[in-house]
């Protein structure tokens, strides 16, 4: 159980103090009061997290011409790029990727990707902890 209190001074002499009480544990969950899988979940989150590049964006490969008259892209044969796309506040916005970035720009938002679906997994444990609790 969670108590805090604060001081709240009205005149010189008089304090009044409001507590507010709470049944809800504000620290983190115990390593041992968890599941095996949701122990395994927190676990692969924290090796990603910790030893990764994470990027939240899109990957989009283009092809374009780069309008040199006798290049083969002016023949039909474009040349294939490859930009990561984002939205942010509501403006999109876009990189060119270089190929020497590429496998590691790639890991980066399959890694992003997957420590959102990681973490999500996290949550429907909280959830199903939550709505249990609630029924007791």
């Amino acid at each position: 159980m969670q108590i805090r209190i604060r001081r709240r001074p009205l005149i010189d002499v008089h304090v009044w103090y409001n507590i507010y009480l709470s049944d809800m544990e504000s620290a983190a969950p115990a390593r041992s009061s968890l599941s095996p899988s949701e122990r395994e979940l927190r676990s692969r989150i924290s090796q990603i997290v910790h030893n990764r590049w994470l990027l939240h964006a899109t990957l989009a490969p283009r092809a374009r011409r780069c309008g040199k008259p006798n290049c083969r892209c002016a023949r039909g044969e474009l040349h294939l790029s490859l930009y990561i796309v984002q939205s942010r506040q509501g403006q999109g916005r876009q990189l060119f990727v270089p190929k020497v970035w590429e496998p590691r720009v790639r890991q980066a938002v399959a890694d992003y990707q997957k420590l959102q679906q990681l973490l999500e997994e996290v949550s429907e444990h909280e959830w199903q902890r939550l709505q249990s609790r609630r029924e007791k």
